[in-house]
């Protein structure tokens, strides 16, 4: 998105009003120094992300870590993402996640697309030496279905851990036990 397009979409209005359907919205990352526009989640892909968290927060709570949905997390001094998900050691009044104190984030992509619909973000995850990566993926537009792959960070790329498709539970030790059933995730 050009700097023009995004001036033009924070102009004033006079009222308050959600976008047209099919409008895209955006919320804003630093990258380098440079605001970087991502597309605003929808209603669904927010509520697979909030039940993610929900799936994770008592399993992240005993191994010492807090499961937050959305929170910004810096990566570096020049970059700072917001992540649909973020598992770390983090102060509950801190107004941020630390890379170093987070063990696991989580992306939840649009239906249809694959892995690699975000790569420059799993990249910046894994230059930051986040150790986890968590991916959620619906498999139709109506979000009846949706499966989840674990990936772990070994010499600088994230490979598959663990999987689990529509109707399987995703089962894992590391890096902290827990499991998720992807019934659980089309629950809203």
């Amino acid at each position: 998105m050009t700097e023009g397009k995004l001036r033009q979409r924070g102009r004033h209005r006079d009222s308050v009003e959600p976008p047209d359907p099919g409008e895209p919205v955006y919320r804003l990352g630093r990258i380098a120094g440079e605001v970087v526009p991502s597309l605003t989640p929808t209603v669904p892909h927010q509520n697979i992300a909030h039940l993610l968290v929900r799936a994770l927060r008592t399993s992240a709570h005993r191994a010492g870590l807090g499961a937050h949905g959305s929170v910004l997390v810096r990566l570096s001094a020049e970059r700072l993402i917001v992540p649909d998900l973020a598992v770390a050691r983090v102060d509950r009044l801190a107004s941020c996640a630390e890379g170093a104190d987070t063990v696991l984030v989580g992306e939840v992509t649009r239906p249809g697309s694959d892995s690699a619909a975000t790569p420059s973000r799993i990249e910046h995850f894994a230059a930051a030496g986040i150790p986890w990566f968590l991916l959620a993926q619906p498999e139709t537009p109506e979000h009846r279905a949706v499966s989840i792959r674990l990936f772990h960070l070994r010499d600088g790329r994230y490979l598959e851990h663990t999987a689990a498709t529509p109707g399987q539970t995703l089962v894992t030790k590391d890096p902290f036990p827990f499991r998720i059933r992807t019934t659980d995730l089309v629950v809203f």
